[in-house]
Formats: C-alpha cells, sequence, structure tokens
C-alpha cells in the first residue's frame, strides 16, 4: 500500500513507489525524525531534545479543540471503496473556534526539500482521511529554531474536497515509470534510478572538459550540472570552486528560480547538549567551526 509521503512523491514521478519498496529511506537523519515524532506525542524525552519543547511551544500558542497525535488514517475512494492510501499523520486537531480542522506535520529535516502547505498531498491526503468533511488547514511546522515561521495552507472547504480526491487517486495510480525532473534533487533513491544515473552520466561529460572560467554565459549551465551528480570527484570539486569563486567575485548564478549566495554559518553544536548543560557537564559540549554554506535565495 502506498503511504502518503510517498504519494505526494508519486504525482510528480511514478517510478517512485517502486523504489520506496525496494530501498526504503534510511540513515540517521530519518531515525532522528522518527524519535522526535514520538516524543512529541508522548511527552517522551521533553528535555532532551530542543525540538520537541519548540512543537509543545507552537501547539500551546495555535492548536484548539481536540488533539489526535500519530492516529491512523485511511483514504477511501467512496465509491469504489478501494483504499488510496494509509498512514499515521503526526497531528490532527479540531476543529477551531472557526471550525477549521488543523493538519499538522512536524519536519526535523531542510526546509528546501519540503513541498509547499497548500500543495503537500501528504498533508491534503491526511486532511481527507481525517477531518470527515470539515474544512482544513495544513500546517508544516519546521523544528530547526524556527517554528515562529511554519508554513499554513489555505483553507480547504468541503466543496473542494472531491477534487483533491481525484488528484490523489492520480497519483496512486500513476504510470510506473521515471519522469526525471528537478524533484529529483530531493528524492532519497534517485541513486537507484536508471533515469536518474543516465542524467548524471551527461551531466559528467561536460564537467570533465574542465571548467577553468565561469562566466555569465554558463554560470546557470554549470549549477544545473552540478546539481544532476551525487558522489565527489576531481571535475565536480573543481566545478564547484568556480563557481564558488563566480559567485564570491560579484557573479550571478539563478536556479529554480533562487540566486546562490554564500555565506559564514556557526557550526552544530553537539546532539545532546540539553542532556548535558542539565547534567552540568558543559565543558563536553562541542562545536564546530565556522564554515562557508552555499544557499539559494530569492531575489
Amino acid at each position: 500500500m502506498i503511504r502518503p509521503s510517498i504519494l505526494a512523491r508519486a504525482e510528480k514521478c511514478g517510478y517512485v513507489p517502486v523504489l520506496a519498496e525496494k530501498y526504503p529511506e534510511e540513515g540517521d537523519a530519518a531515525g532522528k525524525g522518527k524519535l522526535i515524532h514520538t516524543g512529541i506525542a508522548t511527552h517522551a524525552l521533553d528535555d532532551r531534545y530542543p525540538e520537541i519543547a519548540a512543537a509543545w511551544k507552537w501547539i500551546e500558542a495555535n492548536v484548539t479543540g481536540r488533539m489526535h497525535f500519530e492516529q491512523h488514517a485511511t483514504l477511501i475512494d467512496p465509491i469504489s471503496m478501494e483504499i488510496i492510501t494509509e498512514g499515521t499523520p503526526d497531528l490532527v486537531a479540531g476543529p477551531t473556534a472557526h471550525g477549521v480542522m488543523l493538519v499538522v506535520d512536524w519536519k526535523t529535516g531542510r526546509k528546501e526539500n519540503v513541498e509547499d502547505a497548500t500543495t503537500n498531498l501528504q498533508l491534503i491526503a491526511y486532511g481527507l482521511a481525517t477531518c470527515e468533511g470539515l474544512p482544513f488547514q495544513c500546517v508544516l511546522v519546521f523544528l530547526d529554531g524556527d517554528t515562529a515561521d511554519p508554513q499554513w495552507s489555505d483553507v480547504f472547504e468541503p466543496d473542494e474536497h472531491a477534487l483533491l480526491l481525484e488528484r490523489a487517486k492520480r497519483a496512486a495510480n500513476k504510470e510506473p515509470i521515471p519522469h526525471p525532473g528537478d524533484h529529483c534533487g530531493s528524492c532519497y533513491q534517485r541513486r537507484y534510478c536508471h533515469a536518474w544515473q543516465a542524467r548524471e552520466q551527461q551531466a559528467l561529460v561536460p564537467l570533465g572538459q574542465g571548467h577553468k572560467e565561469v562566466t555569465a554565459d554558463n554560470a546557470n549551465q554549470l549549477a544545473e550540472m552540478i546539481a544532476l551528480v551525487d558522489g565527489d570527484n576531481g571535475w565536480l570539486a573543481q566545478a564547484k570552486a568556480a563557481m564558488k569563486a563566480f559567485v564570491l567575485g560579484g557573479g550571478e548564478v539563478m536556479r529554480n528560480g533562487k540566486r546562490a549566495t554564500y555565506g559564514l554559518v556557526a557550526g552544530r553544536e553537539s546532539a545532546d547538549m540539553e542532556a548535558l548543560r542539565r547534567d552540568g557537564l558543559t565543558k563536553y559540549i562541542k562545536r564546530g567551526g565556522k564554515y562557508e554554506k552555499l544557499t539559494w535565495r530569492k531575489p
């Protein structure tokens, strides 16, 4: 059965469910995300992770009505009675004083990899499955210290639900073939995809020729090629260094409507910093040094 998180990605590429079933997402980031989500629902580890404290602060300020944490949800086609998707939303709350249900998703990863709340099919599917015909609103809360600025969707009124259901059905039934595009950049399974591998090999050809100079004429193309290549090698390092020098020299590089910028960011503190502070062991808290990071920002 296709999960709502996969449904949202399948809307752009029908090959995602095939790869996700064969190569499920793994790693430390995914493990920590699950731990944080469970901790919010159960009050476990409240003092250890600042993300959990931030989530509860947001709940107290924004949520009214009943709250349902980690409650299984199934979206069913009312005509065929077939299951379209099923999964577990982080939090469903309400109705609010205005009669609107809230579908809340905690995000512990990078914002640039997350689809906007108004178009996020994962949350829309949860809303259709749990809100019983009431208007609902989707909310993305980023647990990275910036919870004051969550993403709120438009309110999805009951007369819109039928069209949203059709959208979910189309995604669930999309032909299982690759559709490469910008969305590949945030796909966890792309390294297993033959279509992605073909694009990567195409990108390596011009990178291998060397880029001794970046100009306004080739800068955007170079950024696209760098984005297509996974891993690291001499060609890629050379291209990145050339693009960085171009940007720091005042050149403009655009990709997906955003401009490349470089800036110093502080190194991250050790993961258990709150526990160490509580135990009076602040001398063991380590922070990495500042480093330069590429970011993409809207002009």
